[in-house]
């Protein structure tokens, strides 16, 4: 992937993927997993959220949020949080497909939209988004940044990701779609 990181390279994967949907919670969201193209690599963006919110406070994740009841679709809900969160217009985005719904832990069923950024102008939401990183992908395939743990909460036991970034973790939900996306663009 990180020889052939293009759009038509990932977007082609996505066109072959089998997404495996859920049945509709109570409380729907959808999350953008954003690509942008560098000189060599691609490079993906996570948020910093501001540290003292309610949920998911000083978590790195992507861009997103719960479906408005006016939301055309849950990719028009990835756009529209995205470009809330950080700035970036909905037709500055190239959707390239849609990856298997999740559900949080928080009971929320997630649909993780990837779509390639083509113009960006980021103007980061202060009130919810501390900063911004754009990792280029070699680094998230490093075995060295990327470890796992098996969780019990309550009766459940599954397996929590964590990939290492500068002085952050990324984990939980955002990490799961993470490793999902990656582990399915170099099968």
């Amino acid at each position: 992937m990180v020889k052939h990181c293009t759009a038509d390279f990932i977007e082609q994967k996505l066109n072959n993927y089998k997404r495996k949907e859920m049945a509709a919670t109570k409380r729907v969201a959808a999350v953008l997993l954003p690509i942008v193209k560098g000189e060599n690599e691609c490079s993906v963006i996570f948020t910093k959220r501001v540290r003292d919110l309610n949920h998911h406070g000083g978590e790195v994740s992507f861009p997103g949020g719960t479906m408005d009841p006016d939301d055309k679709s849950l990719v028009f809900t990835a756009l529209r949080e995205t470009h809330e969160e950080i700035g970036v217009k909905p037709d500055n985005v190239r959707v390239l497909g849609v990856m298997d719904d999740e559900l949080s832990r928080w009971g929320h069923r997630v649909t993780p939209v990837v779509g390639l950024i083509e113009k960006a102008d980021f103007k980061l939401q202060e009130t919810e988004v501390d900063r911004l990183y754009q990792v280029p992908v070699s680094h998230l395939l490093n075995p060295n940044i990327y470890y796992s743990e098996t969780w019990t909460r309550d009766t459940e036991t599954r397996e929590v990701h964590f990939y290492r970034y500068k002085n952050d973790i990324i984990w939980g939900l955002t990490a799961r779609i993470l490793k999902d996306f990656l582990d399915y663009m170099v099968s």
